[in-house]
């Protein structure tokens, strides 16, 4: 897992703010020039069933989708995920998408699921911990509010395209409020001194001792020499052989003295151009072939010829633990963000979901 969850309010705003902006282009949002044309458009929408199961419209009123591990999901806030899911990674608006793709309609349930999962897990953790946002955090809410108020030339702008992205004002304000909960939830179980669920400096040097390696590597990809001179209309078999030709001629300069750093900045993995610090890793993180003979090796040891489904590589196990002494700041947060995403990912794996009793019977048109 990326540090995506730490990050999720940045998420979360985007989703917004694109959709928005999007509405909120004033060529395509509805006319808002009377108080009275817009006290109708909330009339006729109040009169729209937003949801209805075999064609007979529920009161969404209080209703909750579904209960995560105790935390209730609302329905307005299930219905802006499914709305934008569907809108940019389904139908995208096509009122026939649904009839030529019905088998698709439960793989959006799936991504709805994990996406709420997702957009909750600081919620989860707050109610877990009993951590309550700071003024401070209620502050940046609104800080955060009146950025996306700053889109549009007014108020009943901003009103117009909310309703065009199936989002309230309220709803908004919770969401992003959730996400800056979230910050808040990591800081207090994982930053701040004497934070429960983070590891102590000693067990962190000592995993990072005996359990993480650094290594420069060179690799030369299958195809490196598709379509050069010679090789227009090569096979795949006589391109991976010469690759394998020049992995080896590779490996013998390195063995001959070449700076396997230097060749490194001309080969085929982009990761190690401009990496002095090479590739810090522990297990699990890497493909196995690689993983294998990076640990097998001493500090200052050089392999053979290792293959992956990545090509050819040669790699130098580098020392790492002055490396860690002099990088500590960057590899302890580094390591404390991998034990929260791993502790959190248990934790949504493993939540406790209690669906609405009609949530098997919603179709694609359910949900206006």
């Amino acid at each position: 897992m990326t540090l995506r969850k730490i990050f999720a309010l940045l998420m979360a705003l985007v989703m917004t703010a694109a959709l928005l902006s999007a509405c909120g282009d004033p060529a395509s949002a509805p006319d808002v020039s009377s108080a009275d044309d817009s006290e109708a458009q909330n009339a006729e929408a109040e009169n729209t069933a937003l949801l209805t199961i075999n064609g007979e419209p529920v009161d969404t009123d209080g209703l909750v989708m579904m209960t995560i591990d105790g935390l209730e999901i609302p329905f307005d806030e299930f219905r802006y995920f499914y709305k934008y899911l569907d809108m940019t990674a389904f139908s995208n608006g096509d009122p026939t998408y649904w009839d030529s793709n019905p088998s698709a309609f439960d793989v959006l349930k799936q991504n709805l699921e994990y996406m709420v999962l997702e957009n909750n897990w600081g919620n989860l953790l707050a109610l877990k911990y009993n951590i309550e946002m700071t003024d401070e955090d209620l502050a940046e809410v609104e800080t955060y509010m009146d950025e996306q108020r700053g889109y549009f030339e007014s108020d009943e702008e901003f009103q117009s395209a909310l309703a065009e992205s199936s989002i309230s004002e309220d709803l908004l304000r919770r969401i992003i409020a959730g996400q800056v909960l979230s910050n808040r939830v990591y800081e207090e179980l994982y930053l701040k001194d004497g934070a429960p669920l983070a590891p102590s400096d000693d067990e962190i040097r000592e995993t990072l001792t005996n359990d993480y390696v650094r290594v420069y590597h060179v690799l030369v990809t299958f195809d490196h020499f598709s379509g050069l001179d010679g090789y227009v209309d090569a096979d795949e078999e006589t391109l991976k052989q010469a690759a394998l030709d020049y992995a080896n001629q590779l490996l013998g300069q390195i063995q001959d003295g070449a700076d396997i750093y230097e060749l490194a900045q001309a080969a085929d993995d982009p990761g190690m151009i401009d990496n002095e610090d090479g590739y810090f890793f522990t297990y699990g993180e890497m493909v196995e072939p690689f993983e294998e003979a990076s640990f097998a090796l001493q500090p200052g040891e050089l392999s053979g010829i290792v293959e992956t489904s990545y090509g050819y590589h040669i790699i130098l196990r580098l020392e790492q633990d002055q490396y860690i002494e002099d990088n500590w700041d960057t590899v302890r947060g580094d390591y404390i963000n991998a034990v929260f995403n791993e502790n959190t990912d248990e934790m949504l794996e493993n939540a406790e979901i209690v669906y609405w009793d009609q949530y098997d019977s919603l179709t694609p048109d359910s949900i206006g």
